[in-house]
């Protein structure tokens, strides 16, 4: 018989370093992705120019919004993965996989029945814009069913391979085409057929990890259901500023205000990996310590941020916008806050999904009707607005600190209790 001699205190170690180096690999894989989509971003706008630009930024925000149902998946398929009884994980990943195909079909035809609509609203020529984000969304769609399973297995490299191939493959398909047609369409293809290729190769990334056919999960759609509510009520909250500030400023200091929230978009994912590493953790016996440190670790990293950006504003603005935006400079340090300030309510969102609480959902429409109202009654400068979204972000925050103190004060009576 062998024995095992490795004491507590070391086996806590070895996870934590196992934590420390998944820390890691995701931080690069999410960073390859987001590098790479403002890789195609920024060819898109010196090929298509600024009028066939505008129109391929509209594309990308249908992409972001029909992409929250990914995240949902992921979320929820995570979960699933974790709970389950080990023998029978890959059998649930599986499953996992087989109904994001489904779903896939589904928001592609979705997407491809309300194109009418949304080509009349953004004042578009035709549906095939419309018609071919759809074709982006399914791959896209199943894509993060192979993300949840390998975040639930806790398999790292995998999960971090898996998002910078994505990445890199809805990339340089738009990248090559849009630099060789300097067509929008053509290029919304190319995006297509790249994603397909790239979630095709992240299948056999995460093929060991699944046992097909895999099996029936039960309320699973409910779950995804609950998971994409929650993460599209915090999309509308983080994006709504940019839209009332286009509404309520100038057209000059409308783009005043966009370069500042291009700073905290950055200060918004800069932690997401912390998130991502501690979702399965904050499922399972180790979510009340996953809770404070995870926690603890995003408001470090946000304040690092804010930091950075209020002790050199000149550069981040230079380097951001240029300098036609530099009566930014003494306000931009904001905008990182704003943007620290929302991470640290995703990483507590995401807390509330993994333990299938349902009340964050109703906080964060809350907050959204919150900062329409006051942006609404006082809008007068690029500052005015920004500090509004501060407060409310500060706002939200704060709830969801309050209530995972309360959280774990409860945690500790039943302990106690317990002793």
């Amino acid at each position: 018989m062998a024995f095992n001699n490795t004491t507590p205190r070391a086996r806590l170690a070895s996870m934590q370093d196992g934590a420390l180096r998944g820390a890691i690999l995701v931080g690069v894989g999410l960073a390859v992705g987001q590098v790479m989509a403002y890789l195609l971003s920024l060819v898109a706008a010196r090929s298509l120019g600024p009028d066939g630009y505008g129109v391929f930024g509209s594309m990308l925000a249908l992409l972001m919004v029909g992409g929250v149902l990914a995240l949902g998946i992921q979320a929820a398929g995570a979960k699933r993965v974790v709970l389950a009884k080990p023998h029978g994980r890959s059998s649930a990943g599986s499953g996992i996989v087989r109904w994001s195909l489904s779903a896939a079909l589904g928001i592609a035809i979705a997407t491809a029945v309300v194109s009418p609509a949304v080509t009349w609203l953004l004042h578009l020529d035709g549906p095939w814009l419309v018609i071919l984000v759809a074709l982006n969304l399914a791959p896209f769609t199943v894509g993060g069913s192979l993300l949840g399973v390998a975040q639930g297995r806790e398999a790292y490299a995998r999960l971090a391979a898996i998002y910078a191939v994505i990445g890199i493959g809805r990339a340089i398909g738009g990248i090559v085409i849009v630099v060789v047609t300097q067509s929008l369409i053509w290029t919304l293809v190319g995006m297509a057929i790249g994603t397909w290729v790239a979630v095709a190769a992240c299948w056999l990334l995460a093929k060991p990890l699944v046992n097909w056919p895999g099996e029936k999960l039960a309320n699973f759609r409910l779950e995804v259901f609950h998971a994409t509510h929650a993460l599209l009520a915090l999309f509308v909250l983080t994006n709504l500023d940019v839209l009332l500030a286009r509404h309520f400023l100038t057209a000059e200091e409308a783009g005043l205000y966009a370069v500042g929230a291009v700073v905290t978009k950055i200060a918004f994912w800069l932690p997401q990996f912390v998130a991502t590493i501690a979702f399965p953790r904050l499922t399972d016996h180790r979510r009340a310590a996953t809770l404070t440190k995870g926690a603890l670790a995003v408001v470090l990293i946000g304040t690092a941020s804010v930091a950075f950006v209020a002790l050199f504003p000149s550069f981040v603005v230079a380097f951001i916008g240029g300098s036609a935006y530099e009566e930014l400079v003494s306000e931009i340090w904001i905008f990182a806050a704003i943007g620290a300030s929302f991470a640290l309510a995703q990483f507590l969102l995401y807390s509330q999904i993994a333990a299938s609480k349902r009340g964050a959902i109703v906080v964060l429409w809350i907050a959204a009707a919150l900062l329409i109202g006051l942006v609404i009654a006082f809008h007068a400068s690029v500052l005015q607005i920004a500090l509004i979204v501060l407060g409310v972000a500060l706002t939200l925050s704060l709830v969801g600190l309050v209530e995972l103190f309360f959280e774990r004060s409860k945690e500790g009576r039943v302990a106690q209790y317990a002793n």
